[in-house]
């Protein structure tokens, strides 16, 4: 693993000249990167229509220990572009429709070059509130008149979260809120939390993926879906099926949380709010003065693929913690943890890598509004559509970003590229995409598929199936393949992100997109094939192995439902 010396000051400079001598002509494009471009089709296509006036229900769910007392009440609410940017014009209305009295607090803005921006992206709303039984009750958020009631002052977010007593999580360590406040599917997909997202069952045939992502979720928080077969006597079920996310690191890598969020975020549930909300604070608890994740075992030093931003980000604009804020403090360390820079002459550089310092940057600066943040978001991507352009002397222009199979610690020596880590990179760029309408985006994106389509994947006939699949390569390029292996079908779902994404663009541009649309079909097909079939006597229903694939299945395809459905 590369990791940055604590010792500085001459060490560093010498080291920054020396990438600035090796990266050459790729480094020089990096001064030429073009202005945003907000008024594309493309960019455009990602956000709803503008709501200067409008209303949302909220669908509140008290603590079971709130219950008979006037609590204090505190959430977030995320709102899309162009909604509204004074906090003087959100007002709340109970179930009766009276106005509440309410404090109202900014917890993010969305800011130029997003479409409507500057205007609120997420508010932190307090007051006090009798809890007189535990059924849900619906209370209505408004936007766009001034508000008739206010609170004057509000109060430290924390002091209206519970101890939890479940142990599914530490006591003290992580919390409840006393109220849980849910808000509809649509809303949530509209809101760009983690991209443009549609809701569950918009689209039936893609109910598929959203039902294995249920299922496998069930596993990740320790409730495993079982078949009988499974359920029988002498069985340690916390040993077979059970994710040691309290102890283990593993679990985490890849960012276990925001794929949590993504249960909600597509359904509006309670239960994956809830887990999510407790999964982001175990995890800013776990984050280090440096950076480094905690869980990580002694020995083993920081590591940018554990830097969970999105995941801390997100469960901000939900509950204005602090403890988020100092997590992600202390979590922006690690982009001087990793050099982004690419050269032939490093020992170690993989694309998750690059991807991950990436989400850092992006997520950092929409919780914080830091323009620095944005600066190295933009040099990270800088890097990546560098090397997609211009490759380095003596590899070839495949359109990924090229690179050598020993810096990959690979035992294939020579030019090669990860398709399924191209996926985390791909996820990463979108998000960067949103807040900053960078132009070489869709390019970036298309290059990524054509990479899949002419040398990324590969047919493989199975006998016993009398059927032909489509895998991903583990590494591949144009002069390089690794031979097929027989764990590479785990990744056809998530590499089919790449083509849905490509399709999107390719629409929205007026471009051929049918090789993107026939591989997807193929590696869906691929997909599907491997994942859980709802029948008894099956050994697992659904079985996280390694646990971490969780994460790498299904936080950067929740968006291919919405994307695949755009004119």
């Amino acid at each position: 693993m590369f990791e940055r010396s604590t010792r500085r000051g001459l060490a560093t400079l010498l080291f920054g000249l020396a990438l600035l001598a090796l990266l050459g002509p790729a480094r020089m494009c990096l001064a030429t990167a073009p202005q945003a471009d907000p008024t594309a089709p493309a960019y455009r296509g990602f956000f709803p229509p503008p709501q200067p006036v409008g209303e949302v229900p909220l669908t509140l769910v008290p603590h079971p220990r709130a219950l008979s007392q006037v609590v204090p009440v505190s959430f977030g609410i995320p709102f899309p572009p162009g909604c509204v940017s004074d906090p003087k014009l959100i007002s709340l209305a109970d179930n009766t429709g009276q106005e509440m009295p309410i404090h109202v607090e900014v917890l993010a803005r969305w800011l130029p070059p997003v479409p409507g921006a500057p205007c609120i992206r997420a508010v932190l709303i307090q007051y006090q509130d009798y809890m007189a039984s535990p059924m849900p009750r619906t209370y209505t958020l408004r936007w766009g008149k001034p508000r008739q009631k206010t609170m004057a002052r509000g109060w430290p977010a924390s002091r209206a979260w519970l101890s939890l007593t479940d142990n599914s999580y530490p006591a003290f360590t992580v919390k409840d809120p006393t109220v849980w406040a849910l808000l509809p599917a649509s809303w949530l997909g509209q809101a760009l939390i983690k991209g443009r997202l549609a809701p569950a069952g918009t689209h039936p045939e893609l109910n598929w993926l959203h039902d294995a992502h249920g299922g496998f979720y069930k596993q990740a928080i320790n409730q495993p879906i079982l078949t009988a077969w499974q359920k029988r006597p002498g069985i340690n079920v916390q040993k077979h099926y059970g994710v040691d996310y309290l102890k283990n690191s593993e679990p985490w890598l890849f960012d276990r949380t925001t794929t949590i969020f993504l249960r909600y975020l597509t359904t509006g549930g309670l239960e994956p709010f809830k887990f999510a909300l407790r999964d982001a604070q175990y995890y800013a608890h776990n984050v280090q003065e440096n950076g480094r994740f905690s869980l990580l075992a002694d020995g083993r030093l920081r590591n940018v693929m554990y830097g969970n931003q999105e995941a801390l980000t997100i469960a901000w604009f939900f509950s204005g913690l602090p403890a988020l804020q100092t997590a992600s403090q202390r979590l922006v360390k690690l982009l001087d943890a990793w050099y982004p820079e690419y050269s032939p002459e490093r020992t170690f550089w993989t694309e998750r890598h690059l991807a991950f310092h990436l989400m850092i940057a992006t997520a950092a600066y929409e919780m914080t509004g830091d323009p620095a943040l944005l600066k190295r978001a933009r040099h990270a991507f800088d890097i990546a559509y560098g090397m997609q352009t211009t490759p380095p002397p003596g590899a070839p222009a495949d359109g990924c970003l090229i690179h050598t199979g020993v810096q990959h610690s690979s035992k294939v020596k020579g030019w090669i590229c990860s398709p399924w880590m191209s996926v985390f990179l791909a996820d990463a760029i979108m998000r960067y995409y949103l807040i900053s309408a960078d132009p070489r985006v869709p390019e970036s994106i298309m290059m990524l598929g054509d990479y899949l389509v002419n040398m990324g994947t590969y047919r493989f006939y199975y006998k016993s199936a009398k059927s032909t699949y489509t895998w991903p390569y583990y590494l591949a390029s144009s002069v390089l393949k690794t031979d097929p292996a027989s764990d590479d079908w785990q990744h056809a779902l998530d590499t089919s992100k790449i083509l849905a994404a490509s399709i999107y663009f390719a629409r929205k541009q007026n471009l051929p997109y049918k090789k993107y649309r026939q591989l997807y079909d193929e590696l869906i097909i691929s997909a599907r094939a491997t994942l859980p079939k709802k029948h008894g006597g099956r050994e697992t229903a659904y079985s996280l192995h390694p646990r971490r694939k969780f994460s790498w299945w299904f936080r950067t395809t929740a968006d291919i439902p919405w994307l695949l459905n755009q004119p």
